[in-house]
């Protein structure tokens, strides 16, 4: 889960070309889900205001094609954690390769997701620790993340907390608790667009200081 001390600098300029076309890859991913989100987005405020039915035991055109859209996004969304995660490693293997000293290696910094409760904050630590260390911060472990991380974190938990109340909700059946529901699932899905961009920002800006601080503090080392 820590790390002791790494003895060498062993990275490769091929290294940081690979972290530049995971970059790519997780990019193109993030715009996919934004834009199938919005899609989603704008039936389900179709169906706030009863312009259509995404209940009805008898669908339309519209309520079918938000069926494919709703399937739609949960495979984007598969393939975008997958690409991120890639990313994620490599930007890391990236720093211990380099002979910096990480407290979270680069596979807990994908595992930390996938660990209930733990997936609260270490995901965040991790994130902080990377952008921090990627622009030649010290002590990046402990101190206060940069706005935008911070900002995206946020969004991701609050995002997800909503979303997981409105699919409860739904459940209930209940008129009053479905459009409740719905209600809490446009303001969920709003909050993780938000949260995709911001993301997207993290990668470019820790990919861009990687091919720059990074190299130069190997070179001054």
């Amino acid at each position: 889960m820590t790390t002791t001390e790494v003895p060498a600098a062993t990275g490769t300029d091929d290294d940081f070309a690979r972290l530049s076309s995971r970059a790519r890859n997780a990019e193109y991913a993030i715009f996919a889900y934004i834009g199938i989100s919005a899609i989603v987005l704008v039936f389900e405020l179709l169906e706030l205001t009863g312009i259509v039915d995404l209940m009805s035991l008898t669908p339309g055109p519209l309520e079918e094609a938000y069926g494919l859209a709703a399937i739609l996004m949960l495979v984007i969304f598969i393939g975008s954690v997958v690409l991120v995660s890639m990313w994620i490693y490599r930007a890391h293997a990236n720093l211990r390769d380099r002979g910096i000293e990480m407290e979270t290696s680069p596979g807990w910094a994908v595992g930390w997701f996938f660990v209930p409760i733990m997936n609260l904050f270490k995901p965040f630590q991790a994130m902080r620790e990377l952008w921090s260390e990627s622009h030649f911060e010290s002590d990046s472990y402990g101190d206060p993340a940069p706005g935008t991380i911070g900002t995206w974190w946020g969004l991701w938990i609050v995002g997800n907390i909503l979303s997981n109340v409105s699919l409860r909700m739904t459940s209930y059946g209940a008129d009053d608790s479905i459009t409740i529901a719905i209600a809490l699932s446009i303001v969920a899905g709003a909050m993780l667009i938000a949260c995709a961009f911001l993301l997207r920002t993290i990668i470019r800006e820790i990919t861009a200081a990687q091919n720059t601080e990074v190299n130069m503090r190997a070179v001054f080392e």
